[in-house]
């Protein structure tokens, strides 16, 4: 997204946050629920409870991650008006991902509790300050990770290997169109950036989800925790639910990355 301008990334990031949590809101919380063993629910109130919360830290989230992108494209190019290397791409997507953290945790820390307790974004968020800095930043260094490793996925494997489908293949099924090949993308970069971050998301959300610390302290206690109940396969609770978010949120950003930006801002792309 480097032709865009900063406002113009923020803007396609709030777009990309909105639609993946309004359309697979349920899914974020059969995975949280999965990992924490929480008892499996069809409920409405319940599956969308903590949905607002969840908008703001999925919008921010990502204007974040897509402004941060645009920023580290343009220091890696140079100032040139070059196309990046493979490398360069999944690399900025890391580093956008990884910064993110700061944004997305204190967020996605009110829509844990929210999930679990109920309330509203004010008195959980309130609530949540008044245990100060230790409480609000709990889990982000887990979530920065993850969300490091999920962007070097969309922001990077996903059109690199689109992109080559397209040239390469595009006598075939697979490369005769965009969205085919983003389709065939994404069963590439879908499984590798779903089962790459998902053990950091579990130690994150167990970790959100215990703010009493009653069980769930440290990064590297939490994680022990899980594989002394569960062996090494516990950091992988929840992932059919995660693994068939991601497909589709990664179909669904590689998308509007590439057709609904040009379109909303067409002067950056002639």
């Amino acid at each position: 997204m480097s032709k865009l301008s900063d406002l113009e990334n923020c803007a396609i990031g709030a777009i990309c946050g909105t639609a993946d949590t309004t359309l697979l809101q349920s899914t974020n919380y059969w995975k949280n629920a999965s990992q924490q063993r929480l008892p499996f629910t069809m409920n409405p109130a319940v599956l969308y409870r903590g949905y607002p919360a969840n908008v703001l830290n999925n919008g921010f989230c990502l204007m974040t991650q897509f402004y941060l992108n645009g920023v580290m494209k343009k220091m890696l190019a140079g100032g040139e008006d070059r196309p990046l290397s493979a490398a360069e791409q999944i690399g900025s997507g890391f580093g956008a991902g990884l910064g993110s953290g700061i944004v997305c945790g204190p967020l996605e820390l009110i829509m844990i509790q929210q999930q679990r307790k109920g309330g509203s974004i004010l008195s959980v968020g309130t609530d949540l300050a008044r245990g100060g800095p230790s409480i609000v930043t709990r889990g982000m260094l887990a979530l920065g990770l993850r969300e490091g490793i999920y962007c070097a996925g969309f922001m990077g494997i996903l059109p690199v290997v689109r992109q080559y489908i397209r040239e390469n293949y595009s006598h075939t099924v697979f490369g005769r169109s965009d969205d085919s090949a983003r389709l065939a993308a994404t069963f590439v970069a879908g499984p590798i950036c779903s089962f790459a971050s998902h053990p950091p998301d579990t130690v994150k959300t167990c970790m959100q989800g215990d703010i009493e610390q009653a069980r769930f302290k440290g990064y590297g206690q939490s994680a022990g925790v899980l594989v002394a109940e569960g062996g090494f396969p516990a950091l992988w609770r929840g992932i059919p639910w995660r693994l068939f978010r991601q497909f589709c949120a990664v179909f669904l950003f590689d998308k509007i990355s590439a057709e609904v930006a040009p379109k909303l801002f067409p002067h950056a792309f002639k």
